[in-house]
């Protein structure tokens, strides 16, 4: 009888399960939209190059805004994010999960990983660090960049139109 351990959350944005049997990491992943589907990840422990576990920020776990005074929802379900890299063929893949990172059976997965793949855990390492070397971008980093592009390109554009209007203008 295989030796299994199963994680499982859902969260306002989707569900992730996670199973740890034998030799391989199973995670299924599925959003709430209407054309998400479920999503399979079967990795053998052999293929994991590295894993970590990042603490969440807080735009993360923002589920709306609402109310005249702009009051936000928190999803207080999950706390961290558990990221993940290996092999597929040639190609490195990551993969980036909301976690409780309290749970006994999630902190019982990444006992196991540990035990099993110590060679590939950055656990101990500082989350800027771990995500750098799993070559992801950090949260606070992705936020940054879609504020810009949500405010920074139609400002941007705005003042190209105004300042080609004006200068228009002078010509004639």
């Amino acid at each position: 009888m295989p030796n299994q351990i199963e994680y499982c959350l859902k969260h306002a944005h989707g569900m992730v399960d996670l199973v740890l049997v034998d030799d391989h990491l199973i995670v299924n992943t599925q959003g709430v939209g209407l054309a998400d589907r479920l999503r399979t990840i079967d990795v053998e422990l052999s293929q994991l190059k590295n894993f970590c576990l990042v603490p969440t920020i807080g735009a993360q776990n923002v589920i709306s805004r609402h109310g005249q005074d702009g009051e936000m929802e928190f999803d207080t379900s999950y706390d961290a994010e558990f990221i993940f890299s290996y092999s597929l063929g040639n190609r490195l893949k990551k993969k980036r999960v909301f976690v409780n990172s309290q749970n006994d059976n999630f902190q019982a997965i990444l006992s196991e990983l540990l035990a099993k793949r110590p060679d590939a855990s950055l656990l101990d390492l500082p989350p800027a660090e771990a995500q750098k070397q799993i070559g992801v971008m950090s949260a606070r980093k992705a936020v940054y960049i879609i504020v810009f592009l949500l405010v920074g390109v139609p400002l941007i554009i705005a003042l190209i139109i105004i300042l080609t209007q004006a200068l228009g203008g002078y010509k004639r």
